[in-house]
């Protein structure tokens, strides 16, 4: 029922245990094959799908998983199928093994459920909530289930995202008495310019480099989670309304907040006085202290500022006030924007047992008994290096069949590498769309590789379409080759018959070889438009040799000796630029002897602030009047401007607009110029410019607004939160975040490297 072998998951679950063996497990199903329950999720077959996974990690793995959810972000079932599935997990061997519900939002029907139902709220453990930000709920705590926020964070992780993770953990607490938060993700290895790109505490996207980041979210994690283990309890809080400190945990009157976390114990805190700090016994205490800024995607920042913060420990806490041994000293890590988890000096604790800590705006410390927190080292990773331009696999070099080919990645169906007479191939084994077991819409099977910078790639492979016995759901077959593909799962194919790009397709009916091949476009704007078709013998169990080429609007494109030669896209809109995939319907199809090759880009314009470019997952719109664009700051000397140019590929229009540089710190616009996107030639990256009347010069440590002027209806712009081009800019000005104006004031969102438009600049 299930490859125990795809994808990186299972290999990361080994990896956290072998680090840390106490480190608690939990999965959660994202969607279901269209075969379990014939369409219906919560069904027998769908307990027995979920059993069959466990069983994998079990069984292969060697690890028992601690928590299971139900369905990500949708119906949660009922009750009577929730307890059906904790008694399939008991017979089965997984009495220690919890469930979670809803994994999404909370919903009256529930809360009533649990409420009524005593042998549905026993078979529950937690109650876990997907970005709740301020939505408590003691109904849950009063039954006696764990109130988690099951997933959160989900923010791309620089500074401001290491922010919004630090301080999710104290205040999740305080607003919701929630005791686990959990990030979406853990490690983000996802191509460039899908949606959500960066939204994890660590990167490792280059898996041909061995490339990786360590960002600041492992730093502001480790304040929690280096002084603490599963299993440790929160003090309370006094009145959150007052915003005032009462007992263990509460807020701070400079804006922020401090939680403290103690070993379990049977007994329960004693109420104590405001500003004091209290465990019930044994002493050790984890103090975490934060003044953290950054918004997350969904969540609001706060605004603080630099207090000294005294505590007072009681209750028994590291030995006060009138334990046998006290202690006099206290570690101290610290982490703000500049600096990463440093340890300073201890901090002394007077005889009544008050301490004082100089906390600082947008920064995070932890003061504690535990001892032997570190910020470990790593070796450096190797260069960071695009994908290669020239790749070719005949998918020989597997020790495992049924795993994922290195470096696809699925955006639809299934595909597995498999052996074939002795020799591996790539097949797509899903033979019905999830249908209402999906998560989301689905394309057609589609596989992609590469770089979505690519223009002008060439692209080879062998498609079979096997014998008629598999294909027991599709009228038509088919299997295609596709290049110039963007990277945007909630615009490839979508139930078109090939994803967005350009594709090369042979297919044929059922029951007859009668078929056909054709290249086709296909885009968001005009959906498929087939340029080119012709009859063609498709027997199944034959190898057909596809090649495709695209420049500019023109493709190259052959099926064994059949060539369509310089043929011109019509009417039709092309991407410029994308990975390549591989494609089919919902039937067996095999694929063997891939190869690229890509000719090198061309360096950027002389004097180019922007150096390159990932359009795909970049929400393209028309839907606002104003201006939009970046925020950007010299780094190191005055910057000498000399043209303004606007993006006008991926068919964002050719009309005129106004770009602006402005100051915002005393509102002046210090140039603008008519950008006319019929008038100029584009250059390599995509941009039209038109020169300044005089060069403009940024200021060292200033900050600039870049923008054009957009309109309703209008021309297409690119960007949103869900989103924005990819952009690599020049050292000498840092792009900050997108801006935009609306309602007679400027909105600074989204993160560092981000911006709509895009635009650009020419630089002396």
């Amino acid at each position: 029922m299930h490859s125990c072998n795809q994808g990186y998951e299972f290999w990361l679950l080994q990896e956290a245990k072998r680090r840390n063996p106490q480190i608690l497990t939990y999965a959660l199903s994202w969607g279901a094959p269209g075969w379990v329950g014939n369409g219906t999720y919560y069904s027998s077959e769908g307990i027995a799908y979920h059993i069959e996974f466990m069983n994998c990690v079990r069984d292969v793995y060697g690890i028992t998983l601690d928590y299971m959810g139900i369905w990500n972000e949708r119906p949660w079932g009922t009750p009577e199928w929730v307890k059906e599935f904790r008694a399939a997990m008991t017979e089965a061997g997984y009495v220690g093994t919890q469930i979670v519900i809803p994994d999404g939002w909370l919903d009256k029907k529930l809360t009533a459920a649990l409420q009524t139902d005593d042998a549905f709220r026993e078979a529950v453990a937690a109650v876990g909530l997907h970005y709740p930000c301020n939505h408590p709920a003691p109904e849950i705590l009063d039954m006696g289930l764990k109130f988690w926020s099951s997933e959160d964070y989900s923010t791309v992780g620089d500074w401001a995202g290491a922010a919004c993770w630090g301080r999710l953990f104290n205040q999740n607490y305080l607003r919701m008495n929630m005791t686990s938060t959990i990030a979406w993700s853990l490690i983000w290895s996802v191509y460039p310019g899908l949606p959500y790109f960066g939204n994890g505490l660590m990167y490792a996207y280059e898996p041909w480099s061995g490339y990786y980041t360590v960002n600041y979210p492992i730093w502001t994690s480790a304040h929690t989670c280096q002084f603490t283990a599963p299993g440790w309890v929160f003090l309370a809080q006094g009145d959150p309304t007052k915003r005032t400190s009462g007992m263990g945990s509460g807020y701070l009157p400079g804006g922020g907040s401090f939680v403290t976390l103690v070993p379990p114990t049977s007994d329960p805190s004693p109420s104590l006085g405001n500003n004091t700090v209290a465990a019930a016994s044994g002493g050790d205490f984890s103090l975490v202290i934060e003044k953290l800024e950054g918004r997350c995607l969904r969540c609001a920042g706060q605004n603080t500022t630099n207090e000294t913060v005294q505590f007072q420990l009681s209750g028994g806490l590291g030995g006060y006030p009138d334990g046998p041994v006290k202690i006099k000293s206290l570690q101290l890590f610290c982490t703000n924007s500049t600096v990463p988890f440093l340890q300073h000096l201890g901090i002394d604790v007077s005889s009544d047992g008050t301490f004082q800590v100089q906390m600082y705006r947008d920064s995070i410390c932890t003061v504690s008994t535990v001892v032997g927190a570190r910020r470990g080292m790593h070796p450096l990773p190797p260069d960071s290096t695009p994908f290669p331009y020239s790749y070719a696999t005949g998918f020989d070099d597997y020790n495992n069949i049924s795993q994922q080919a290195r470096y696809f990645t699925d955006q639809g169906g299934s595909f597995v590498v498999f052996e074939d007479g002795g020799n591996h191939v790539l097949k797509q084994v899903a033979l019905a769309a999830p249908g209402k077991n999906q998560w989301t819409g689905n394309p057609f099977p589609t596989t992609m590789i590469g770089s979505g910078t690519w223009a002008n790639a060439q692209g080879e492979v062998l498609v079979m379409l096997d014998d008629p016995q598999w294909q027991s759901y599709s009228p038509v077959l088919f299997a295609g080759l596709c290049i110039n593909v963007p990277a945007s799962r909630w615009t490839t194919g979508h139930g078109s018959a090939t994803p967005e790009g350009i594709c090369v397709i042979v297919q044929r009916p059922l029951n007859s070889s009668a078929g056909q091949w054709m290249v086709a476009v296909q885009s968001s704007t005009k959906g498929q438009q087939v340029q080119y078709q012709a009859a063609l013998d498709v027997p199944f169990a034959t190898w057909i040799s596809l090649s495709l080429n695209a420049t500019g609007s023109s493709f190259v494109a052959k099926v064994n000796s059949n060539l369509a030669e310089n043929h011109t896209c019509s009417d039709c809109e092309m991407y410029g630029s994308g990975y390549i995939a591989l494609t089919s319907g919902w039937n067996m199809a095999t694929f063997d002897n891939f190869t690229i090759a890509v000719p090198p880009p061309p360096p950027p314009p002389k004097g180019s602030w922007v150096q390159s470019l990932v359009m795909g997952g970049a929400v393209r719109r028309n839907d606002f009047t104003g201006p939009v664009g970046g925020a950007v700051r010299a780094n190191s000397g005055t910057v000498q401007v000399l043209a303004l140019g606007r993006y006008y590929r991926h068919g964002n229009g050719g009309g005129v607009h106004q770009l602006s540089i402005s100051r915002p710190s005393d509102g002046k616009e210090i140039a603008t110029v008519a950008v006319n996107g019929t008038a100029g030639s584009v250059d390599d990256l995509g941009f039209i410019y038109t020169a300044l009347p005089s060069k403009v010069a940024l200021v060292q440590g200033e900050t600039y607004y870049l923008t054009s002027t957009e309109i309703t209806g209008g021309d297409y712009f690119f960007g949103s939160g869900s989103g924005n081009p990819s952009v690599t800019t020049a050292n000498s000005l840092v792009l900050l975040s997108s801006v935009y104006f609306f309602e007679k004031e400027w909105h600074n969102i989204d993160s560092e490297g981000t911006m709509y438009g895009p635009l650009n600049m020419l630089m002396e």
